[in-house]
């Protein structure tokens, strides 16, 4: 027996009559472990993008060491990050995580020929689509919350400590940070649920992926009834320091903060909710893989 079947078909304690929430609850553990064994052992392309930002705050730590008239200006390094943190990533490189590790979710099984093993398991379909899916989201907001906090704090360091510690302790530094740590959350829930639905109906994840980036690129062109149908209309909404769109952008009332957190939420569920509806009737061809 596999190491998949094996995992899953090991024995639970006994639920109570209702609904079996401890077997579920082991069961997607299960799955969980083994995705963390075996798919993100070695997340070489997703180090990669999450050290960009760290890479980037770094260099300029280097060439604004001497520039010591900036030092005292803290707002110097709030819009340097609120730039970097928007267009770098928020636009880009939590996209590609969510393209990368959602959007090959179920087909690396297909490819790698394992998918039957979970199949012939006693786990409900539904329950081993979601599994896989807090997984991705375990893994990419780990790496790329990382990567947030690293870089805010190296956008700061060139900056004189007597102007960064009061911005950060007492005004609205930490606030900022933390805003930053939920937008990069949600893009990993959002953008995670639309690249696994998608990774359903379209064989390579690639072409829709390029579609959405087009229509995500130019949100900032788009009326305000078709904004409302972008994932980053959201995400841009909660960042704590906008940043000018160009004179070309069509205005627009952003989001409310729970309006765009809960939307985002429930969009995740409807779209883990469709994955799972898709698999149920999914049957395995690895010929046309």
């Amino acid at each position: 027996m596999s190491e998949t079947a094996a995992s899953l078909a090991s024995p639970t304690p006994a639920a109570p009559a209702g609904l079996p929430w401890r077997r579920w609850a082991s069961q997607a553990g299960a799955v969980m472990r083994l995705d963390l064994r075996k798919g993100f052992r070695r997340p070489v392309g997703l180090l990669l993008l999450a050290a960009a930002p760290i890479a980037i705050a770094l260099i300029r730590v280097v060439f604004s060491a001497h520039a010591v008239h900036e030092r005292a200006d803290v707002a110097e390094g709030t819009n340097f990050y609120a730039w970097m943190y928007q267009i770098l990533i928020l636009r880009l490189e939590l996209f590609l995580a969510g393209v990368a590790v959602f959007g090959n979710l179920i087909r690396r099984e297909v490819l790698d020929r394992t998918l039957h093993y979970y199949f012939l398991s006693p786990i409900r379909r539904e329950l081993l689509v979601a599994a896989k899916y807090l997984t991705g989201v375990l893994v990419t907001f780990t790496l790329f919350g990382i990567s947030t906090v690293i870089s805010f704090v190296l956008a700061y360091l060139p900056h004189d400590w007597t102007a960064v510690s009061p911005f950060l302790f007492h005004g609205p530094g930490l606030r900022q940070l933390g805003s930053y740590l939920l937008v990069t959350f949600l893009a990993c829930v959002g953008y995670g649920a639309v690249f696994l639905a998608l990774g359903f109906f379209f064989k390579s994840p690639a072409v829709p992926a390029l579609g959405m980036f087009g229509w995500e690129s130019i949100h900032f062109l788009l009326p305000p009834l078709l904004k409302q149908a972008s994932v980053i209309h959201y995400l841009q909404s909660l960042c704590p320091v906008p940043i000018p769109e160009g004179p070309l952008a069509v205005l627009s009332d952003a989001p409310s903060p729970w309006v765009s957190v809960v939307g985002l939420l429930v969009l995740a569920v409807i779209l883990v909710a469709v994955s799972g509806w898709r698999i149920r009737r999914m049957e395995i061809s690895y010929d046309e893989s």
